[in-house]
Formats: structure tokens, C-alpha cells, sequence
């Protein structure tokens, strides 16, 4: 049977930039990407993330069953039902970092503020309530990304954040701008009054960035 060392290494990579970066700790929050049309690497549940190695990371089949390795994040149902109906994504990056987590208490969609958010296709939404682990929050989560093909980023209301990408690369990065635009909202709503980008502002930033 083949052990996808390197699939399990790449995945590994990603979640100790993680744990560096602030977006996941201890073993909360989750990511994985998928490895073949059929099979996706995602991480265990209940092996903290500092002490993790290679062999420690979970081979799943689209429906979520087992194939190699220990069992599975008790998030897997999300990561499977978005795997399965939404072409788009192929690498999934579910954070519990403390900007994102504050915000998806508040439950207020984020506006378009910052080139962080912009690239992230803010105005970032904050969807429905779902039990953590629950097949309702894949439900939830499909939902949303089938309605703006554009979104890269939403907010679990009251739970964390969940970043999609074509590559771990790409998921990551919607994960560390997220957090910093979110950072930025929150810090600016104590201060005064968050001020949106005006459309003319929006386009010009999209004919300078390419965005």
C-alpha cells in the first residue's frame, strides 16, 4: 500500500507555519488537501500539532473513511462535503486564530476595507450556526462557496475560519490575510467608524493589482 510520505510531509509543512503563524494551536482547527480524485491528507484528531510527525497524518476517502494513518479530524465531514461539491477547491485551511474566532462571535459580515480582505473576496460572510463536526456544517459551508464563486474565505459563526484554494499554498495565504484584515477591522471598529472602499476606489485597486 502506498504510505504518501510526501503528501503527508507537504500537509505537515503547512500546519507548522500554522501553529508559527498564530492560525491553529494545541489541536484545534484543521487542514488538508486533496491528493488524488478520490483521497484527500487531512490531520488527526486529538494529536496536538506541536509533537506531530509525518506518519501522524490522516488519509481519508472523499466520503471520509479511513485509508491510512490515524483517525481523522472530527472536522473531516466539512473538509469531505466541500471536496465533493465544490470543484474549485482542492486544499482547505479551517483556523481557530483569535481575530478570526472574535469575529465569527460577533457574526457581522466584514466589509471590503482592506487589500488583505479584497483578495480574500470580502465582504467576508459569516454562515449559518453548525455544531463543529456535524454534517450541517459542510452543508453550510458548500452552501456559501456555491453562491460567490469569487469567495475565498467565510467565518464559522461562532467557531473559526475557513480558507479554500486550488494548493495548500493558496489556502494558506487566504488564511494569513484574513486574520490580518480581521485584526485591522477589529482594532479600527474600537477606534471609530470602519469605512468600506467606494466602488471608485475598488476598481482602481483591481487595475493596479490585477485583482
Amino acid at each position: 500500500m502506498k504510505d504518501y510520505y510526501q503528501e503527508r510531509e507537504q500537509l505537515l509543512k503547512y500546519i507548522q507555519r500554522g501553529c508559527e503563524d498564530g492560525l491553529i494551536r494545541l489541536s484545534a482547527g484543521n487542514f488538508s488537501t486533496r491528493i488524488s480524485d478520490d483521497l484527500a491528507a487531512i490531520t488527526p484528531g486529538g494529536i496536538l500539532y506541536q509533537s506531530m510527525a509525518v506518519d501522524d497524518i490522516s488519509i481519508v476517502d472523499l466520503d471520509g473513511n479511513s485509508v491510512s494513518g490515524p483517525p481523522p479530524s472530527s472536522e473531516t465531514p466539512m473538509h469531505m462535503a466541500i471536496y465533493r461539491e465544490v470543484s474549485r477547491v482542492s486544499s482547505i485551511c479551517h483556523t481557530h486564530s483569535i481575530y478570526a474566532m472574535v469575529c465569527a462571535m460577533l457574526g457581522d459580515e466584514i466589509p471590503l476595507m482592506s487589500i488583505e480582505l479584497m483578495v480574500c473576496g470580502a465582504p467576508i460572510p459569516v454562515v449559518s450556526w453548525a455544531t463543529p463536526g456535524t454534517r450541517l456544517a459542510g452543508e453550510v459551508a458548500v452552501k456559501m462557496l456555491r453562491s460567490r464563486e469569487d469567495l475565498q474565505v467565510m467565518l464559522l459563526r461562532q467557531h473559526g475560519l475557513l480558507a479554500v484554494g486550488r494548493g495548500l499554498e493558496q489556502a494558506y495565504t487566504m488564511a494569513v490575510n484574513a486574520e490580518t484584515g480581521l485584526e485591522v477591522y477589529y482594532k479600527t471598529s474600537l477606534l471609530g467608524e470602519v469605512k468600506s472602499y467606494t466602488p471608485e476606489q475598488i476598481k482602481e485597486i483591481q487595475e493596479v493589482y490585477g485583482l
